[in-house]
């Protein structure tokens, strides 16, 4: 089965994928511009970013929220994360949606297992941030087996979450997870893909049991695309 990976959309929607059977988006999906305004975020998702994704040459598209999805949040906060993609795409979800949203639960696509969890460390006023304690119980809920893990927040390891491009501030720092890192190192996930830091290592690696780690944001620290999506087979 072939997949491709992207995050860090930002309001980028790229359109020279190459196909296959699932496009895997670890957050940050809205543009920055209207982030904070829910009603615009939740315009932008219906009018640009479903008709867009529907039009991908994939079978499935599952998405999980990142720090600057406020609206995701929102939605799941009112609605609770399984019912948010039925109040923004009520009509698709009248049959099988093709779009799917992952707030810690799982979907399988021909037998292979995704997971998604969203959440996020170090930045308070965020969507979904969690203190660590809380961190540690929601990654807890990761599966011990799994095929793709998706998270936006990456684990403090590979060099996932460590700002690599050169000219920063911050460069060389690392911002991974170490509660992600750990509730990880023994599970058996064939891909965990995350993104938020943009620079972090894009080389699919391996950690503990996990036999790649891959940083799949296609923007820059700078917000410019300069990556490419993450392609692979299972």
């Amino acid at each position: 089965m072939k997949f491709t990976a992207i995050s860090d959309l930002h309001g980028y929607l790229p359109e020279d994928l190459p196909g296959g059977d699932a496009l895997c988006i670890c957050g940050d999906i809205v543009p920055l511009a209207c982030q904070n305004d829910f009603g615009q975020s939740v315009a932008w998702f219906c009018m640009d970013f479903a008709p867009w994704a529907v039009s991908q040459p994939y079978r499935k598209i599952v998405l999980i929220g990142g720090n600057h999805d406020f609206f995701l949040q929102e939605l799941g906060d009112m609605y609770g994360p399984s019912s948010v993609m039925k109040h923004l795409l009520p009509e698709a979800h009248m049959g099988q949606s093709k779009l799917v949203y992952l707030c810690d639960n799982s979907v399988e696509v021909d037998g292979v297992r995704i997971y998604g969890t969203p959440w996020i460390a170090n930045l308070e006023r965020w969507a979904f941030f969690r203190y660590d304690e809380d961190l540690m119980e929601v990654y807890g809920r990761i599966p011990r087996k799994c095929d793709i893990l998706l998270t936006h927040m990456p684990p403090l390891a590979c060099g996932a979450g460590c700002v690599l491009q050169p000219g920063r501030y911050n460069t060389m720092e690392n911002y991974g997870s170490l509660e992600l890192a750990e509730a990880i190192s023994a599970r058996n996930i064939r891909y965990a893909l995350c993104g938020h830091v943009h620079s972090g290592n894009h080389c699919p690696e391996p950690f503990g049991c996990v036999a790649n780690v891959v940083n799949v944001s296609l923007r820059d620290e700078s917000y410019r695309v300069v990556y490419a999506p993450f392609n692979f087979e299972i």
